[in-house]
């Protein structure tokens, strides 16, 4: 039975914003098919996140704020790590890109969208009640039917850092799922594939439809933060400090940022 669609790595942001989650999704969605849009995806969620920052530290003054303006300012007042900055920065320049020149290949979008996880991870230790968040591994999305033998041999390995870090029950149900889609007919796949489209059309939907909330939202969170008391604030200033440094980057995603 086909569920309603879940982000494999962003859920957990659906408790701040369903939105993050949804564009998360919906990244994560598009990867195997339409990476050029993944990439537009992730940095709707880079400019949501970095909104969600901005209300949060009571700096936030509109949704239309450009982000790369968002970033300057939330870097110079310490609000953000510089570290943390370079991963916004970089689903800023890749997202634009493929906006506006059709840019975007499956390396790129499979190394932002584990920055982009990374990001998230960082924001619940900063702003949640959980600084020691041990996070699963990156969950690899289907394999592109285009993808090079360096894309595979990457995909493989994510694949197999999962698989470690799973019990064996969870491993069990992973095997029986995958038996059952192999064993469906075409009809049965046919449906199923036919129920999916319409789910995801589906959220992509809501996630439009939620931009005409983000606005109250944030105006909400802003008003919290500017009435919370000093060490409230500082004490999410060192949060966002000290999750900073737990940031985990494989070599790939290092490379990418370097290469930046």
């Amino acid at each position: 039975m086909w569920r309603s669609p879940e982000s494999a790595n962003f859920a957990f942001l659906a408790d701040y914003d369903a939105q993050l989650a949804r564009l998360g999704a919906l990244a994560e969605r598009y990867f195997r098919d339409d990476p050029n849009t993944c990439l537009i995806k992730l940095r709707q969620f880079g400019e949501l996140l970095a909104q969600q920052v901005a209300a949060r530290t009571g700096v936030f003054t509109a949704a239309d704020e450009a982000q790369v303006e968002l970033l300057r300012r939330l870097k110079v007042d310490r609000l953000i790590p510089a570290e943390v900055a370079d991963l916004f920065h970089q689903l800023r320049l890749v997202g634009n890109q493929a906006a506006h020149g059709q840019a975007g290949d499956h390396r790129a979008a499979l190394t932002t969208l584990k920055l982009a996880r990374q990001l998230g991870v960082w924001f619940h230790r900063a702003f949640g009640q959980d600084p020691q968040f041990s996070h699963a591994p990156f969950v690899p999305p289907p394999d592109p039917e285009a993808a090079t033998a360096a894309l595979h041999a990457e995909l493989a390995e994510l694949r197999e850092a999962l698989a470690a870090s799973q019990s064996a029950a969870e491993r069990a149900r992973q095997l029986a799922e995958e038996q059952a889609q192999a064993l469906e007919t075409a009809a049965e796949r046919a449906r199923r594939e036919a129920e999916e489209r319409v789910l995801w059309e589906q959220l992509a939907q809501e996630a439009e439809t939620a931009k005409a909330f983000l606005a109250a939202r944030l105006a909400a969170l802003q008003q919290a933060a500017q009435q919370a008391p000093a060490p409230r604030q500082n004490a999410l200033l060192a949060a966002g400090q000290a999750a900073a440094q737990a940031i985990d980057l494989d070599e790939a995603a290092t490379r990418t940022l370097i290469d930046r």
